[in-house]
């Protein structure tokens, strides 16, 4: 074997005992995230918010780790990585769906699926007598020139959880905790949260205001902008939803398919010139009198338009 062939041996020998030492380490660091997940039940109600951001934080991490490992790792490995980050994110919010179900009877889950050119209002799902009182999570998905206004100043909002919305905008009101989506494309959104994370879209518009760094992955033609929502209780939805009104890191995205230290050129911060400070044109007060035309109209207006 001559000096280059032994160089290449040495090369590929190293990749895979680097491989190998990469895949116990994540596997050993996942069944304690799971370890901890399973046991967040027993934990006082007080410290569930603060554990389960360590618990995120701690995927976040895992997640870095597997995409600094890519370049040594065998195709169906990354996708196993990928795939097993992808389930502990959907188990913790599971278990944050059922503890919080557990705990307050006062929360409610409202399901929003499987509709085409809709303009859908929070205010259609609200019972009066109660709505004050209630924190609502939302499961929004399967939705493909839609309007889901999800503003409404009384109203208190855990989590939103977005999969598979095409040519569609959310306006929402400020989320107690997390925003994580899935699958979306030429979409605009308009949220507010503690934690933002966006897998496998393209061709967004996220209007945001996000206390954490934002997090994406696997997306591509991706714009950010600060919340610019208008509302007589905005101030009371901050206070509600326990959110620094004055620390905005919108502009502070991390893009888990980027590592490098030059900027990421899969998403972009919107000129000042081009923000939008008006959405009173989604404010609707009747849904039944929204046609199909009015819908197509607003969504030309707003949405994602190529270069």
């Amino acid at each position: 074997m001559n000096t280059e062939e032994q160089t290449v041996q040495t090369e590929k020998l190293s990749k895979e005992a680097y491989a190998y030492k990469f895949w116990q380490e994540f596997q050993e660091e996942r069944t304690v995230i799971q370890k901890s997940l399973k046991e967040l039940y027993l934990k006082p109600k007080s410290k569930i918010p603060s554990l389960c951001e360590g618990i995120l934080q701690r995927i976040n991490e895992l997640e870095k780790k597997a995409t600094d490992a890519i370049r040594f790792l065998p195709a169906y490995d990354q996708r196993q990585t990928n795939l097993q980050v992808r389930d502990l994110i959907e188990d913790l919010i599971k278990e944050i769906s059922e503890i919080k179900t557990s705990n307050n009877e006062k929360l409610q889950t409202i399901t929003i699926n499987d509709h085409q050119n809709t303009y859908i209002n929070i205010n259609s799902y609200l019972n009066s007598s109660s709505s004050e009182s209630k924190v609502f999570d939302f499961q929004i998905s399967n939705l493909d020139h839609c309007i889901v206004n999800l503003v409404n100043s009384t109203v208190s909002i855990g989590a939103i959880h977005i999969k598979g919305l095409k040519n569609t905008i959310i306006m929402s009101g400020l989320v107690g905790s997390s925003i994580l989506i899935y699958d979306c494309e030429r979409c605009s959104f308009l949220v507010g949260c503690h934690q933002f994370r966006m897998h496998t879209s393209k061709q967004m518009i996220i209007y945001l205001h996000v206390t954490s760094h934002p997090i994406i992955e696997d997306c591509h033609d991706i714009e950010f902008a600060p919340y610019t929502l208008t509302n007589p209780g905005l101030n009371q939805m901050f206070e509600t939803a326990n959110l620094d009104q004055a620390n905005n890191k919108y502009d502070k995205v991390e893009d888990f398919n980027w590592l490098r230290k030059q900027a990421s050129p899969n998403w972009r911060v919107i000129p000042i010139e081009r923000l939008r400070k008006d959405w009173s044109l989604l404010e609707v007060d009747d849904p039944n009198n929204i046609t199909e035309e009015s819908i197509k109209s607003i969504l030309n207006k707003i949405l994602f338009t190529p270069n």
